[in-house]
């Protein structure tokens, strides 16, 4: 006697019938930028970075009214929370992202690290041994920000 089937038989799709999504953009949208699905994405984030701020500091607001629409306080929030996995996505890229933190450790503004600024210099590596002191940083991660910094520095002759 056959092994009778019970319920229906699984059908395989082939690749090709499965639908590809999408990736996320920056879409401009009158003068500013904003994300083609609303959400936070880093590497989204790490481009519009490199856009914008390697002589400017973005305020977190900006960042807020291009992922998540408006700057209001969950906004920020989304941002704030968001911003390491930013900075790992430029770390990756060579680039090192300097945070601006108000009296309170809240973070205001970002910046890509420019090595020719003394003032840039001082925040990054008192930032660099916040993060590890925190645990927010793998020793891998470290000796990574570390030699960017030291890489800047030697590209551009800049004595620190």
């Amino acid at each position: 006697m056959e092994d009778q089937t019970i319920g229906k038989e699984l059908v395989l799709t082939a690749p090709a019938d499965v639908a590809k999504r999408s990736k996320p953009t920056l879409e401009k949208v009158g003068n500013r930028f904003i994300s083609s699905d609303g959400r936070f994405h880093p590497d989204l984030c790490g481009d519009y970075l490199l856009g914008k701020a390697r002589n400017n500091w973005v305020g977190v607001s900006e960042l807020s009214k291009v992922f998540c629409g408006a700057p209001t306080i969950d906004g920020k929030k989304r941002v704030r929370k968001s911003l390491f996995r930013t900075f790992t996505y430029l770390l990756s890229r060579g680039e090192f992202l300097v945070y601006e933190t108000a009296s309170n450790g809240r973070v205001n503004s970002v910046k890509l690290l420019n090595v020719c600024s003394e003032a840039e210099r001082q925040a990054a590596i008192p930032q660099i041994e916040r993060m590890k002191q925190r645990r927010q940083l793998t020793a891998e991660k470290y000796e990574k920000a570390l030699k960017v910094i030291q890489l800047q520095q030697n590209l551009l002759g800049v004595e620190g």
